[in-house]
């Protein structure tokens, strides 16, 4: 659904010399090496590609195997579940942006070889990565949240965020789907 090798190997476009890499919307090009290039590539495809992924799969599968043995023969209280789920949820989403600012931190005392780009083009590459399948999908599922929402019976503190977080989503992946639109 998100090519997420794809997305990382399109933040680097191919010049005379290696690569250019903006590092961020206000930044200058940066010059990155063919080996530098494809070292970065070969790290996230360990953390992000298929084999990343069955990774973080079978440690998050250990740690549920390990944290419900430990729960239960200390009879811990049901809240120590929600601090594990935190934990890991941290923990994996630590390791993945550790992994994805890594040609950030590669670059970050080299010149800029280029001026910045103009926002209007770096926010239509950005909407490049994703694909009308991920928006579509993305509009399905917000847009049962948010219409789901809309029929709650009551107005507790829970459904009022799922209101709030659904439509704010639903109206998000509406407005990239037009402005993906424009860009053809």
């Amino acid at each position: 659904m998100f090519d997420s090798i794809g997305a990382f190997n399109n933040q680097f476009t191919p010049v005379d010399g290696g690569y250019l890499y903006y590092p961020s919307k206000n930044s200058g090009g940066k010059l990155v090496t063919v080996d530098e290039y494809e070292q970065l590539a070969a790290g996230w495809r360990k953390v992000a590609g298929r084999r990343g992924m069955w990774k973080i799969v079978g440690i998050v599968m250990l740690a549920i195997v390990f944290w419900t043995a430990i729960s239960k023969s200390l009879s811990l209280p049901e809240w120590w579940d929600s601090i594990m789920v935190a934990a890991s949820v941290a923990g994996i989403s630590a390791w993945l942006l550790w992994a994805s600012f890594a040609p950030r931190r590669l670059v970050q005392d080299r010149p800029a070889i280029t001026p910045p780009r103009p926002a209007s083009e770096a926010k239509r590459q950005a909407r490049a990565l994703l694909n009308w399948r991920f928006i579509t999908i993305a509009l399905l599922l917000s847009g049962i949240a948010f219409f789901g929402s809309l029929n709650a019976p009551e107005r507790d503190l829970k459904s009022w965020a799922w209101l709030i977080g659904s439509g704010a989503m639903f109206g998000l992946y509406i407005w990239i789907g037009i402005r993906k639109f424009q860009d053809r």
